[in-house]
């Protein structure tokens, strides 16, 4: 009997269980998604990362100002229309005007040439050289080679010598003869200048070429004649100059000798 009541026991708690689940209402699909929703899921969205809090500043650090809009009151101004002047430059800067108006000359620290007068009536300069002559057209002033190379002694501007020495300078503007071997300008048929030489020199191939020193340009007031042309020595006469040309250091001309003639030619040194 007690395994026969055991079991009507049992069927009835069996019974009473199928009857509540039975009676429990089913979820509808909408109330299901709402709670999945409110529910929260297993892996949390991360944090928003923060920035780090600025340290506080130290009483000597500098502090960043806020820019604020400006006031009426604090308007920047309209431009003046006023002029300025500026101020003048230090006194220790100003130009020394009586210097620029009387700037030194080049020949200021050239010491003059020594001239004495020989008794024969020609001069001897710097105790060197002897010329004869007065320095016009009628007597002009005889110049050696010797006198004319020896301004290498002063003037050298390759190697910072640029001093013109008087001696040279004195003759400057006036008439002077040169006796020496004599250059035309090559396929020139009736030409009106010259080189005046110490050393012979055809322009090409004979002789020795000419440096500044040693040369002189001539230019003639009037062109050769065949039996110039031909000769390759002679005496020329003219103005008289010393002017440097330079290509930047270096010394391509120096005398110059304006308004000539060409006299005494020779053919080869020898007479004509």
């Amino acid at each position: 009997m007690r395994i026969f009541w055991l079991l009507i026991g049992l069927l009835a708690a069996g019974a009473v269980t199928v009857w509540r689940v039975s009676s429990k209402p089913a979820v509808a699909p909408s109330d299901a998604l709402a709670v999945s929703l409110a529910e929260p899921t297993s892996d949390p969205a991360p944090a928003k990362p923060q920035l780090p809090e600025a340290a506080p500043a130290k009483a000597d650090d500098t502090l960043a100002v806020p820019v604020k809009a400006p006031d009426k009151a604090d308007a920047v101004p309209a431009p003046s229309t006023e002029t300025t002047a500026l101020p003048s430059p230090a006194a220790d800067s100003k130009p020394d005007v009586k210097a620029a108006a009387n700037p030194p000359t080049p020949a200021a620290d050239v010491p003059a040439a020594k001239v004495t007068k020989n008794a024969d009536g020609s001069l001897l300069i710097d105790d060197r050289f002897t010329v004869k002559g007065a320095g016009t057209a009628e007597s002009p002033y005889q110049l050696s080679w010797e006198l004319l190379t020896s301004i290498s002694e002063m003037y050298d501007p390759r190697v910072g010598k640029k001093t013109l020495p008087d001696r040279l300078t004195m003759f400057d503007g006036k008439i002077v003869r040169l006796t020496g071997y004599v250059a035309y300008p090559m396929f020139v048929e009736q030409p009106r200048e010259l080189l005046s030489m110490l050393n012979q020199w055809d322009g090409c191939c004979i002789g020795v070429p000419p440096t500044p020193y040693d040369a002189i340009e001539v230019h003639l007031t009037e062109t050769v004649t065949k039996e110039q042309r031909l000769a390759s020595y002679g005496s020329v006469e003219g103005k008289f100059s010393v002017k440097p040309y330079l290509a930047g250091d270096w010394l391509v001309g120096l005398y110059i000798l304006d308004n000539a003639k060409v006299t005494d030619i020779k053919a080869n040194g020898q007479g004509s």
